[in-house]
């Protein structure tokens, strides 16, 4: 395995690892609601040509960059290209998947919240914790109306979720809806 770490200067690279065919590039990413690293790796398919394996952002607990730096390699030595040598021989690798739809999301969210949140899972989390954990998986969804479906999934009208969403941010377990609009506007840029 050849492993190189680069310069805190290049443009958007900040971790390669190069292991049995399998090329992984990894990004840092700081934005106002976490750190995190996105890990791009393309490999030679079972076709015999280059392609596009794994896209995936995984969050980071560590603070410095050195230390992000070190949980990204070990993460990615343990999962991701473990998953990639996998992937390089599936006759689909490489081909691109056609995002969502806005139907699709919400259809998406709502199996993921009947499952985490049936009467028989809940164990002693409170509503408004609840809530807290749906809007936070709504907003990774990017789902159009989640004040509507949790408050149709709850049993409660949509102001009683609105309330439950304003005192998250207010506490701060939900992020403001300017840091994820933030968020997205970095992303987009590569920032």
């Amino acid at each position: 395995m050849q492993e190189r770490l680069r310069s805190p200067m290049a443009k958007r690279l900040d971790l390669e690892i190069v292991q049995d065919g399998v090329y992984a590039t990894a990004e840092l990413k700081e934005t106002a609601t976490g750190n995190f690293c996105h890990w791009f790796v393309s490999g030679i398919s079972a076709n015999g040509l280059p392609a596009m394996l794994v896209d995936i952002a995984v969050p980071l607990v560590s603070t410095s960059r050195p230390d992000r730096l070190s949980e990204a390699d070990a993460f990615a030595k343990k999962y991701i290209i473990p998953l990639a040598l996998g992937l390089k021989l599936t006759p689909g690798a490489g081909e691109s998947i056609p995002p969502l739809g806005v139907e699709e999301r919400g259809y998406l969210f709502e199996a993921h919240m009947e499952h985490h949140f049936s009467q028989n899972r809940l164990g002693k989390l409170t509503l408004q914790r609840q809530t807290e954990a749906l809007f936070k998986m709504a907003t990774f969804l990017e789902v159009l109306t989640p004040v509507k479906l949790i408050a149709k999934f709850q049993g409660v009208g949509t102001g009683t979720v609105e309330s439950r969403v304003q005192r998250g941010r207010a506490s701060g377990a939900i992020p403001k809806a300017s840091d994820v609009r933030a968020k997205k506007e970095l992303l987009k840029k590569g920032l």
